[in-house]
């Protein structure tokens, strides 16, 4: 055992029999070596239309089913002809193949026809047939949450297109009536030539339009319209008509790949966006007879860009931006910036790993807690998921994209570079394990923090019945936690942080990774552990390293910090790995407005808090408790900026859940690491 002690202490394996088995997974995906034998959640069909965005290949099928199949022996084996084709489709989709669902419909019946025969064709042939729904069909890979939400954006933006062309097409329609109707009756309106081309060409040749002319002349006379009123109607009417927003041919492009150029767009469209809705405004008021040249020449004479409401706003499409890269400085202040904003820029943020090295230690990347963040600012709608779990999230995915305003939508796609996992399992391991929580945040909610969607959020750590065959062939059952380091076991680049506990070694000296986090056994004399399996499924004890628990503490305070801010359950877990926190009210956008205004801002080389935002999640005190520390009203505040090192400062700032500590400049020049350190500060300063 004193191999294993030096391994958990030191991350180095003294001894090769220590190594762990390649294509090292948690033991908890043994039931899970082949989806495409399950059915479940995905793949998924984008569906074409406005009824719904998504469905489950296996909620069409059962759909389709209730109707071609009848109950009983009768409809047994269109049953299971129907299902067959049902993992034949998976089957496909495993091997590369894409396309819409008709057409992966057809391919999977034409290689069962080979099997099947007549018989199964006959059924498949009746079911296609009964088949009323299409779509792109995609699996959960790394290219699934781009897929999904860009297809979920287009169509509420359709719907928002539609909306506001059938307006902007009613008002041009009465406002052409209003100058065709004055110019009929005027005398310009009713010369022959007028009055022949008011007829139209297929029955000119029926009248006689100098004569109608004679008759109609003397009737006729000046214009009803001042010019002044006509000259405003016909400058609404240009407006109405060459607006750049929701024309078939539209100028403008909505999506982009970088939240900076994606918010320079939006203020420089602006100025249209204003004469767009003064022309609305002043044609609604025409069409109804309502304009009063007193009262609304002066008021429309200063509307501008300034004058736009967020309900004004609200009527034009929004801006989707799917974030190829934030990892640089640069990167990661323009998405604070845009999140900051009231812009309404969609953000899609997607993390393929949630960890980093950072100064040769593990850490949790930016983009994992990005969203955590931007809770923090206040003002954006915030979603959340890995993208197992994002078709079950759809309605939240929905409200984060038709929101006014910025949103956030963060996903962890489980498409870990170099594991041979499917991202599925990874994906749906990040949530099990509180890596990767689901979480939405609505500013504009009586209850803005959502916990729903979590496993057994009533626990630190959800909990599975394991089943295995011990040394001595016999069949043993335990219920075991899956922990962050149960998830670390899926990614093939932290295999180094495990260490296989050989059999002949095995002692009563190993906790489990749930009982050593939660309880703090004596290290002296104890090892943490999980169970992982090899390829050829065989259950293994595997030893921790102290850097991969270090990140494992640091993960599970994230998700008992979210269990502080949500709303008071009763089933929430208890905070014993992080310090105890007092109830804290997720921040108001108003309040954290007034604070920000409250909060002056010293000398950006000096690091400081904004205390009046401060939550009192402890992260910070239990940091370094001579460098910061509490007011009166159990705020926090840096006590002293020389009682440790710039990067503690820095780390203080990542960890922050509101993002409000800003790290300044650093004391000493000689500090290693200092040049990372600074670009690390830069987002925070």
């Amino acid at each position: 055992m004193r191999d294993l002690h030096f391994f958990h202490l030191t991350g180095t394996r003294l001894d090769a029999a220590l190594t762990p088995p390649a294509h090292l997974r948690p033991a908890l995906f043994a039931a899970f070596h082949d989806l495409t034998a399950l059915r479940y959640d995905f793949p998924i069909v984008l569906v074409e239309g406005d009824d719904e965005f998504a469905r489950s290949l296996t909620s069409v099928v059962d759909e389709l089913l209730r109707e071609v199949a009848p109950r009983g022996m009768a409809g047994e084996r269109m049953r299971r002809s129907v299902l067959r084709l049902e993992r034949e489709i998976r089957v496909l989709l495993a091997k590369g193949a894409f396309g819409s669902l008709t057409s992966l419909w057809q391919r999977a019946a034409d290689r069962l026809a080979t099997r099947g025969g007549a018989p199964l064709a006959s059924d498949l042939a009746s079911a296609r047939a009964a088949l009323r729904i299409d779509g792109e069909v995609v699996d959960c890979d790394k290219h699934l949450p781009e897929r999904l939400v860009t297809h979920v954006w287009r169509t509420i933006e359709r719907r928002r297109m539609a909306t506001m062309r059938r307006h902007l097409d009613g008002l041009i329609a009465r406002l052409g009536d209003l100058l065709r109707a004055d110019h009929l009756r005027s005398r310009s309106g009713r010369t022959p030539a007028a009055l022949k081309s008011a007829i139209g060409p297929k029955h000119q040749e029926l009248f006689d339009f100098d004569a109608m002319a004679r008759l109609l002349a003397k009737p006729s006379g000046a214009s009803n319209l001042s010019d002044a009123r006509r000259n405003r109607i016909e400058a609404a009417l240009e407006t109405l008509r060459t607006e750049p927003f929701f024309g078939a041919a539209s100028g403008f492009d909505f999506t982009f790949s970088r939240a900076d150029v994606a918010l320079a767009a939006f203020r420089e469209r602006l100025p249209a966006a204003a004469r767009l809705v003064r022309a609305i405004a002043i044609a609604e008021l025409e069409v109804e007879g309502d304009y009063v040249d007193a009262t609304h020449d002066d008021y429309f004479a200063t509307v501008d860009e300034r004058a736009l409401r967020p309900e004004d706003l609200a009527r034009f499409p929004s801006y989707l931006v799917r974030i190829e890269g934030a990892r640089g400085s640069e990167g990661r202040t323009q998405l604070l910036e845009v999140l900051s904003s009231s812009a309404p820029l969609k953000l899609l943020v997607v993390s393929d790993d949630l960890l980093e090295i950072s100064s040769g230690e593990l850490a949790v990347s930016f983009e994992t807690r990005l969203a955590t963040t931007a809770v923090g600012l206040g003002g954006a709608f915030v979603l959340q998921s890995p993208s197992s779990h994002l078709y079950r999230v759809r309605d939240r995915l929905s409200s984060a994209l038709s929101a006014p305003g910025p949103s956030l939508i963060s996903v962890f796609s489980g498409a870990i570079p170099g594991t041979q996992v499917p991202p599925y399992l990874v994906a749906a391991a990040a949530l099990e394990s509180r890596a990767f929580p689901i979480f939405s945040y609505d500013p504009t909610a009586t209850v803005k923090l959502s916990l729903d969607g979590n496993p057994q959020p009533e626990r630190t750590w959800p909990e599975h019945e394991l089943a295995y065959a011990d040394a001595g062939q016999q069949r043993v059952v335990e219920r075991v936690p899956f922990t962050f380091v149960d998830f670390a076991a899926a990614d093939r680049l932290l295999a180094s942080h495990f260490a296989r506990v050989p059999t002949a070694r095995e002692t009563g000296t190993l906790v489990d990774m749930g009982t050593w986090l939660d309880d703090r056994p004596d290290w002296q004399h104890t090892l943490p552990f999980v169970y992982g399996i090899d390829m050829a499924q065989h259950v293994q004890k595997l030893v921790v390293d102290e850097q991969l628990v270090r990140a494992a503490r640091h993960s599970i305070a994230g998700w008992l910090r979210l269990c502080e801010l949500a709303p008071h359950d009763a089933t929430a877990p208890s905070t014993s790995v992080a310090a105890e926190a007092p109830d804290a009210a997720p921040p108001e956008a108003d309040t954290l407005a007034a604070a920000a205004t409250d909060a002056a801002a010293p000398n950006s080389d000096e690091p400081y808090i904004e205390t009046p935002r401060c939550t009192t999640c402890n992260e910070c005190v239990l940091l370094n408790g001579a460098m910061f520390a509490y007011n009166e009203n159990k705020q926090a505040f840096i006590k002293d900026p020389a009682a440790g090192p710039f990067r503690t400062l820095v780390e203080a700032a990542e960890g922050c859940q509101v993002a409000i500590i800003h790290p300044g400049r650093p004391r000493d020049p000689n500090e290693p690491g200092l040049e990372e350190l600074l670009r690390r500060a830069e987002p925070f300063n």
